[in-house]
């Protein structure tokens, strides 16, 4: 595939197409700035090599275009065999995104993270004591907002003291 490239022509005032020395020649010695290169569009075909996923996007572009072409018909000429074409269509584009995600294992890593949240979840009689407990607290007005008080007794082990055995 090679890339067309064109320079500005003073006798037809229009681009031409020419060869790249061409176009840096055409500069006058300037510096060129040249965008990317126009290439021409190749055509697809069946014996062309590419992933799964390349070729079911393409064949979803070329249903979305379908898809386009039916809904612009049937703005103008309401009928019944463009209606059903529009679902069969759209029918279609459906199922192939749901093929694509299969082959992604969307579904697979949503059962995953869906697993990994429920095993991260309380079992139900914690949460029932913990209810319990709030409504308690709520009750007697003791709903406690800040740590509970240092114990007064000493055990010996205080670190802070100094006290050496």
């Amino acid at each position: 595939m090679s890339a067309e490239h064109f320079r500005w022509d003073e006798k037809v005032r229009r681009y031409v197409p020419c060869t790249e020395e061409e176009g840096w020649e055409s500069e006058g010695g300037k510096p060129m700035e040249s965008g990317p290169a126009y290439v021409p569009p190749t055509k697809k075909l069946l014996t062309d090599v590419g992933t799964r996923f390349e070729h079911l996007n393409d064949l979803l572009d070329y249903l979305g275009e379908g898809i386009i072409a039916v809904q612009n018909s049937l703005k103008r000429y309401d009928n019944e065999n463009d209606a059903l074409r529009l679902k069969r269509l759209e029918s279609a584009a459906t199922l192939i995104q749901i093929y694509q995600n299969q082959m992604a294992n969307m579904d697979g890593e949503k059962w995953a993270f869906n697993n990994m949240l429920d095993k991260c979840v309380p079992d139900r009689g914690v949460l029932e004591t913990i209810r319990r407990e709030r409504i308690e607290a709520l009750k007697t007005g003791t709903d406690q907002k800040s740590l509970p008080a240092r114990p007064l007794e000493d055990t010996g082990n205080d670190l802070l003291s100094g006290a050496a055995d």
